[in-house]
């Protein structure tokens, strides 16, 4: 081996090591996590209906996750099983995910109070939190707020896919989004009060702005990129990035691949290409993970999107994942991306999960 070729490798294995030291000592916070059945072949456990597997434990410990929140979509479930109303599903999910973490007691801990995340961190257990990844349909009424933060939960998105009588999402196109309603300024103004975190990220445009400005808490895109590096509707533009700034909200930036590039090939470069965007645009600070994407990958669930998913935002994108980010390193492999790129141990632990854990101690604050 020549000279610079070991100085090559000792350097790899200088940043693998405080890749690996980072993970271990800071509180990694997955803002969007999407867990997956145990069965073969595996399945996206996305309305909260399939069986809940013990081996999630393993697979979160082994990214190194301290805390996570998982989206589930209470929708119209007719066509899925008995359940008729988008409100029965929430309930029997949080019923089961309520269950699951009680039964591991030395493992799991729900995150429903500022001091929570202090407690998880000091007590090595996974901060847990289930949030709603199908928009505001299941606040019939305002008060519903109330009754879902009784039952645990911290976290809604307004939008999801459509229109609801909250606003527009992203996918109807900015054309078409007529902003927050009426009703849903009330349903913000309501979260704020009891400590719930207001989620824009499949918001249209105008529905995201105008419940930025509503919000007196900070608001939050717990999965989204930069509309600057990939130019879709889901993506955020940089007038978008600077109002969240402004709000102290905080964006988790995603491995998924429909929202990262638009061409092949798709690597963990153009990754932390939206990383140095939104860096350099608002600061570290307002920066975490929201991965979204499975760890074993989208492309390997059998109910997964395909190639000819509806959804307009994804255009002709073949695969959904980017392979070096799927697996039990990808965090270590994203924070070795990181330390190339020349980002500070502090600002790094920030991103991991720091920023996201301020954000949701400011909310969750009366």
């Amino acid at each position: 081996m020549t000279t610079q070729a070991a100085r090559n490798k000792d350097a790899r294995g200088d940043v693998a090591e405080r890749a690996a030291r980072l993970v271990a000592e800071s509180f990694v916070f997955n803002a969007t996590e999407a867990p997956t059945s145990g069965r073969e072949p595996a399945r996206m456990m996305f309305t909260g209906l399939d069986p809940i597997d013990d081996a999630l434990l393993a697979g979160w410990r082994a990214q190194g996750y301290n805390a996570l929140l998982i989206p589930q979509g209470f929708l119209d479930v007719t066509t899925l099983g008995p359940l008729a109303h988008p409100v029965e599903h929430a309930l029997r999910v949080f019923a089961r995910w309520n269950a699951w973490v009680a039964a591991h007691p030395d493992e799991l801990m729900l995150l429903t109070r500022p001091e929570s995340f202090d407690v998880a961190r000091a007590s090595g257990r996974i901060g847990f939190l289930v949030g709603t990844h199908c928009g505001g349909e299941i606040f019939r009424t305002v008060d519903d707020v109330d009754f879902y933060h009784d039952v645990g939960l911290r976290h809604a998105l307004l939008t999801c896919f459509g229109q609801n009588r909250l606003g527009t999402s992203a996918d109807e196109g900015a054309e078409h989004d007529g902003g927050l309603t009426r009703y849903g300024r009330a349903i913000i103004e309501r979260m704020n009060r009891l400590g719930m975190a207001v989620d824009v990220s499949h918001s249209g445009p105008k529905t995201r702005r105008e419940a930025l400005e509503v919000s007196a808490k900070p608001a939050l895109v717990t999965h989204g990129n930069a509309a600057a590096i990939c130019p879709t509707a889901r993506n955020n533009s940089d007038e978008m990035l600077k109002a969240l700034a402004a709000h102290g909200g905080v964006i988790g930036l995603m491995f998924w691949r429909p929202m990262v590039r638009l061409e092949d090939p798709v690597t963990l470069e153009h990754v932390l290409d939206h990383f140095d965007h939104v860096c350099q645009l608002i600061g570290p600070q307002h920066v975490g993970l929201g991965l979204e994407t499975p760890m074993i990958g989208f492309d390997a669930c059998e109910n997964s999107f395909g190639p000819a998913a509806s959804v307009s935002y994804l255009k002709n994108i073949r695969s959904m994942d980017i392979p070096e980010l799927c697996g039990p390193d990808r965090v270590r492999t994203l924070v070795e991306g990181l330390i190339r790129r020349g980002y500070s141990d502090a600002d790094i632990a920030g991103m991991l999960g720091g920023n996201f854990v301020r954000a949701f101690q400011a909310i969750m604050t009366a």
